[in-house]
Parts: C-alpha cells; sequence; structure tokens
C-alpha cells in the first residue's frame, strides 16, 4: 500500500479547548479508534508525544494478520479486521494494505478438532480457503516440523504505519485534530466531566480514551488502569532470504510462541518469545536472543542458518487482564477518573485486531461521551 500522505503535523501553541473525545496515542489502535469516531460525526482531538504517528510499537510491529486466533475473544475481532484489510474501499489510498502471502499456523495436534472448525468458520464468515493439514512435512514454504496447521491462503500481513497513516488521513478528512509532539500531563475530573491537561493547552471532554499500548505500563495522572498492564519485551530481526530460499506464508508455532514473515521478494522478519518484562521500551537489541532465535526458526526455515543478517530492532508490547477493572466494554478498562478508560492490553495482537476493536471501541465511546448530557 503506498503512503497516502504525512500524518506528522506541527505543534502549535494551543490545541482545542473542547472535544466530545480526545483519544490519546497515535498508533495503530488509536488510530482506528479517532478515524471511526470521526466517521460518526464525533469531535475528536488525539494527542501524540511523538513528532510523527506510528513510530513507536505500531512501527515495530510485524503486522502479521489472521482471521484465527487461538484466543475467542481476539478470534473475534480478527475475522471482521481482515475483512477491512482485503477491502480497498476501506482505505483512503484506494488500495487495500494486505499482502495476501497466506498465513500458517502450526499447533499440537491435539488441536486439531479446533483448527478445522476455526476454518469452518473463517470460510463461512469471508469466503476464503482456510484448511487444515496434517502429517505434511511443508506448506506454503514453511517446515512444519510435526504438528498440524491450519492455512489461511488468503490473510499474510500489513504495514502498520501506512495503515495508522490512513486513518489519520480519513479522520482529519472528517473533521479531526491530530497534535503531534504534544504530551499529556495529566487527566482530571473537573465538574464531572475529564480535562485533558497538555503542554499546549487544557481540553475539556466527553471521554477520554487512552491508546498508548506499552506505555500504560508507566501512565500519567489520571491514565492508569484499574487492572495492571506490563510491558514485555518485544525482538525481531530481519535477515536476507536468497535463492533457492523458497517464498513462504507467514508463520506462528502455538506450540513455541515461534515467527516469521516475508518482508517484500527478499528478507524476511523473524522472532522468538522474549520474555523480558518491564523493561525499557528502547532497551538495546539482545545478540544472544537474535541468534537463539535463528537456531530455533531453522527447524521450520532451514536456510537460515546461512542466511546474512540485516538488522535486529527491539520494542516492547502491552499485556493486561481484558477481564477486569470496571470495564465499558471488553475492550476498555477503567483509569478511577469518570468517564476516561484505557485501552486492554492486546498481548501482541493490537494490528491484527486494529479495525474490528477501532469500531467496537467507538461504540462505547460515543455512549459514554454522551451520557448525562442534557
Amino acid at each position: 500500500m503506498s503512503q497516502v500522505g504525512s500524518t506528522a503535523s506541527p505543534r502549535s501553541g494551543d490545541v482545542p479547548a473542547r472535544a466530545d473525545v480526545v483519544v490519546v496515542g497515535a498508533g495503530i489502535t488509536g488510530a482506528s479508534l479517532a478515524h471511526h469516531l470521526a466517521r460518526r460525526g464525533v469531535s475528536v482531538v488525539v494527542i501524540e508525544q511523538s513528532p510523527q504517528s506510528g513510530t513507536g510499537a505500531t512501527g515495530r510491529s510485524g503486522g502479521m494478520v489472521r482471521a484465527y486466533d487461538p484466543d475467542p475473544a481476539i478470534g473475534e475481532l480478527a475475522l471482521p479486521s481482515l475483512a477491512t484489510y482485503r477491502d480497498p474501499g476501506r482505505w483512503a489510498s484506494g488500495q487495500a494494505p494486505l499482502h495476501a502471502v497466506g498465513a500458517v499456523t502450526a499447533a499440537h495436534p491435539a488441536e486439531e478438532p479446533a483448527l478445522r472448525q476455526a476454518a469452518g468458520r473463517i470460510n463461512g464468515a469471508l469466503g476464503t480457503s482456510a484448511h487444515v493439514v496434517a502429517e505434511c512435512d511443508e506448506v506454503a514454504g514453511i517446515r512444519l516440523a510435526g504438528g498440524v496447521a491450519l492455512v489461511e491462503p488468503e490473510a499474510g500481513w500489513v504495514a502498520p504505519a501506512d495503515v495508522t497513516a490512513d486513518w489519520l488521513v480519513q479522520a482529519r478528512a472528517d473533521g479531526a485534530v491530530v497534535c503531534h509532539g504534544v504530551r499529556v500531563r495529566a487527566v482530571e475530573a473537573r465538574g464531572g466531566r475529564p480535562a485533558v491537561r497538555t503542554d499546549a493547552g487544557v481540553i475539556s471532554a466527553g471521554a477520554v480514551v487512552a491508546a498508548v499500548g506499552p506505555w500504560a505500563a508507566d501512565p500519567v495522572p489520571g491514565l492508569r488502569p484499574a487492572s495492571p498492564v506490563r510491558s514485555r519485551s518485544i525482538q525481531v530481526s530481519v535477515v536476507e532470504r536468497r535463492p533457492p530460499a523458497p517464498a513462504h506464508a507467514t508463520f506462528v508455532d502455538l506450540r513455541t510462541g515461534l515467527y516469521a514473515k516475508p518482508v517484500g521478494a527478499d528478507r524476511t522478519l523473524i522472532g522468538m518469545p522474549h520474555l523480558v518484562w518491564d523493561s525499557p521500551f528502547d532497551a538495546q537489541p539482545d545478540p544472544a536472543h537474535a541468534q537463539a532465535t535463528v537456531s530455533a526458526l531453522s527447524a521450520h526455515f532451514p536456510w537460515l542458518t546461512t542466511a546474512v543478517h540485516l538488522s535486529t530492532v527491539r520494542a516492547a508490547d502491552a499485556y493486561g487482564s481484558p477481564g477486569a477493572g470496571g470495564q465499558a466494554s471488553g475492550l476498555l478498562v477503567g483509569t478511577g477518573v469518570p468517564h476516561v478508560w484505557s485501552v486492554r492490553g492486546w498481548n501482541g495482537s493490537g494490528v491484527k485486531t486494529a479495525p474490528e476493536a477501532g469500531r467496537r471501541i467507538a461504540d462505547a465511546c460515543v455512549t459514554d461521551a454522551f451520557s448525562d448530557v442534557a
């Protein structure tokens, strides 16, 4: 998908004094929410501390999307989200952002009945050709190394920063104000409604939603979720894929957490769970973990043992408990300040769920922002 235009905006001396909803964070979930709110005619202000959108966890995400997830709550959001990513009519660029290279989800053989049921649901909803393979050595350029796999030929990956940019273009066209390089200092109750104190002015709001990803683990006053959010390190490497290495689908192994995705015609992104909690978001990459990732994934991609390493980056994901905290919906967690909410921790699934999650959170926000208003 081509870039639809820069989402960077110079910081002005002031922010709007009033908004129906203030969205804190212009990553992929915040951008989806702003788009859906503005499309409904709600006045929206998006506050982003960075000079550009999608430069934090969103910008470093692998961007793999598929309809299946072993967590039913995630799967319920991922299925319609994949439909959105496939539909060119939903994007300002006029192009669907999905790179439909296929998706392979490997699992233990005991999961075969559940995977077959999931394939039926996916095909019934999307008209796709998802199917399960068992006792198969290789599928879609990936060696399975035992187990079974759900194959979704119509799934693949998106570029999260481009998706974020497109949604913010649409939000602006529908009247949203997006402020970059502005920091929120605190959110407090004033007259029963929230006031967002920033370093560029104060915004009175009907409701506030924090979509700040791993930064929810260390929020500014007034944005602390009622249920704890923790940050967990993610680290991925990009390697060169040279012939005779085959092209391949995106890959997730539920048994080990290993994952991989193609990046263009000759590169592959690889990752493995990095179980480092509460580390700084900008921590330096761990070379030992990068080497271990190559070693572990070589069972599925034998060519990795001789591949040229190009880069390793480190970031973080937000991990939380969606079942607690006085939620307005299953997606929002209370903060203790009336009409101020935090988006649940996505446990690494933010990109896969963002289209549908943004739509549903927008519905909840509209209800909350205008409640008790004469």
